[in-house]
């Protein structure tokens, strides 16, 4: 029999729930996407900054006049570096207010509002001590200062609310423990008892994250309110109400504070058992390939950890979550809008602790978890030219401390001068003869492929198998996928492999690489193969 030239293509995403010989679809991935129902490497990332003091618990980053404002809070108070517009870095500046005191369980949550008092933009800062316990009712505090400024931030005493703050013009709210929440003068971020000022308790449970929601008649500022169990909706009014509150849906939950997030005026949030969504209505978010992946492995005594990050060029959601026993974020399950599928991958440098999407950049700024002074520099002073507020080159002679990541950059990992391969694979779903339209009890010989990929670098294929669904795989050598063949031989691969049940994985892990997959072509013929492994 001539040999059957079939295109390798399964449905796009990572299914990670069930079996691997159930359904369609990629059944393992690494740093890889999907787009135009393919996959394709994910993008690289660059340090823009190594002397964070701490783990980040909030960021916040804000462009103004040319420039892009990060403010990141760690259990040692709030930090401050500016960014140009190429991602060149200022020296980091502490804006802590001295009367904080350190605490390995804050959380922080930022926000901008405009201040009439001052005629300025400032940056709102709360911290919480619900780290390790999203329901915890302990008294927080709030801060304020100029966004662009370098400062020390000034208390807000009138705030102390234990959940968080969210800024809807011309208002800031804050917002805590048994449903209560209250709002600053219109136009005031110091201002909590004058003019139009209020509060109110719209709900029996703890309050822990707020976003803007699209503005009612006349512009009027409304918002979103997550509880414990709820999802509550506020509008100006005006008069003595100020703002009327009403209850989406008394029956929702919410995994973290952190976990929700806003794509195209549709809200995104891990519930404590299933994604969901609000798009008028709350919404559950169908996931059928790791839904189970995700919530059986999370370790869920560090929920408040989880965030999510948006990536709106490739049309993602990240939910990055400790996996396992990790008390860090270590991986990530993506939700693809476009493409309406779910992967995941296992986070770079041990993993990421805090994210948020940087326009200015077109791609996101995440914080790493591994102190470089402790990992490589202990014991040691590194002295370097770091660009000063006033664009002064000066000499800082000082540790280095945790990163500040710019993904989407590249294709490699770059950290100064070094530069590392970021590596890439994915792997298909299995092509049976059993499972075919006409289903034959034989084995797939595979004979060649033909690769088609937008490609730099080499890569390799294996191929991965098994007698049976019990069986233990057998996987074949790597075979090199040139980038440049300079044979005839070389723009082929050539196999001669048998499985009853056949996968094909690729891999890219060299400096430079990157991939897009096209219509791979695999030539193969039904072949004689026995329907038992061997002995285990």
């Amino acid at each position: 029999m001539p040999l059957q030239p079939v295109i390798i293509r399964p449905e796009p995403g990572v299914k990670r729930d069930g079996t691997k010989f159930e359904g369609n679809f990629y059944v393992d991935g690494q740093w890889v996407r999907f787009q135009r129902g393919l996959p394709r490497k994910i993008g690289g990332f660059r340090a823009l900054q190594d002397r964070l003091d701490g783990i980040a618990r909030g960021m916040h980053i804000h462009n103004h006049n040319g420039y892009t404002y990060v403010h990141i809070g760690t259990s040692d108070g709030v930090f401050r570096f500016r960014l140009s517009q190429n991602g060149n870095s200022s020296i980091v500046t502490n804006r802590t207010n001295p009367s904080y005191v350190s605490n390995s369980n804050a959380n922080w949550m930022f926000d901008v509002a405009f201040n009439t008092t001052t005629n300025q933009n400032e940056i709102l800062a709360h911290v919480s001590d619900d780290l390790n316990d999203i329901s915890s009712d302990a008294n927080g505090i709030l801060y304020r200062g100029f966004d662009n400024g370098t400062a020390s931030l000034s208390l807000v005493s009138a705030v102390t609310v234990s959940g968080g703050i969210v800024a809807l013009a011309p208002y800031v709210f804050a917002y805590g423990s048994d449903g209560f929440l209250q709002w600053s003068r219109a136009g005031y971020t110091d201002d909590w008892s004058g003019g139009d000022a209020g509060s109110a308790r719209i709900t029996s449970q703890k309050i822990v994250k707020g976003l803007p929601l699209r503005s009612g008649a006349g512009n009027a500022p409304s918002g979103l309110f997550w509880s414990l169990d709820s999802v509550i909706r506020a509008t100006y009014v005006g008069g003595a109400p100020v703002f009327q509150f009403d209850t989406i849906t008394s029956q929702s939950s919410i995994l973290s504070g952190k976990s929700v997030i806003e794509y195209d005026g549709i809200y995104f949030w891990c519930g404590v058992d299933r994604f969901l969504m609000f798009n008028g209505v709350v919404r559950e978010v169908p996931n059928q390939l790791n839904l189970n992946w995700f919530y059986d492995n999370l370790n869920y005594a560090q929920r408040q950890k989880v965030f999510a990050v948006k990536i709106p060029r490739w049309g993602e959601i990240w939910w990055c979550y400790p996996r396992g026993n990790a008390t860090e974020c270590t991986h990530a399950v993506i939700y693809n809008v476009r493409e309406n599928t779910w992967y995941d991958t296992e986070l770079p440098g041990g993993g990421r602790s805090t994210g948020a999407y940087a326009q200015v950049f077109n791609s996101p700024i995440m914080t790493g978890i591994i102190d470089t002074e402790l990992t490589q520099y202990r014991g040691t002073q590194t002295t370097e030219r770091r660009i000063t507020e006033d664009n002064n080159p000066r000499i800082i002679n000082d540790p280095k401390g945790y990163v500040v990541w710019q993904h989407e950059f590249g294709t490699d990992e770059i950290n100064g001068d070094q530069i590392r391969p970021v590596r890439s694979y994915f792997e298909t779903a299995d092509m049976s003869l059993i499972a075919s339209e006409q289903p034959q009890n034989m084995a797939i010989r595979v004979e060649m492929i033909e690769p088609d990929f937008v490609q730099a670098g080499d890569m390799t294929v294996e191929i991965t198998g098994r007698a049976n669904a019990k069986a233990g795989e057998v996987t074949s050598d790597p075979q090199t996928i040139y980038a440049t063949p300079s044979t005839k031989q070389q723009q082929l691969v050539y196999f001669r492999e048998i499985r009853r049940e056949l996968r094909f994985r690729f891999e890219s892990n060299t400096l430079g690489g990157n991939y897009q997959m096209g219509q791979v072509i695999a030539h193969i013929e039904p072949a004689t193969g026995t329907i038992l492994g061997e002995n285990p």
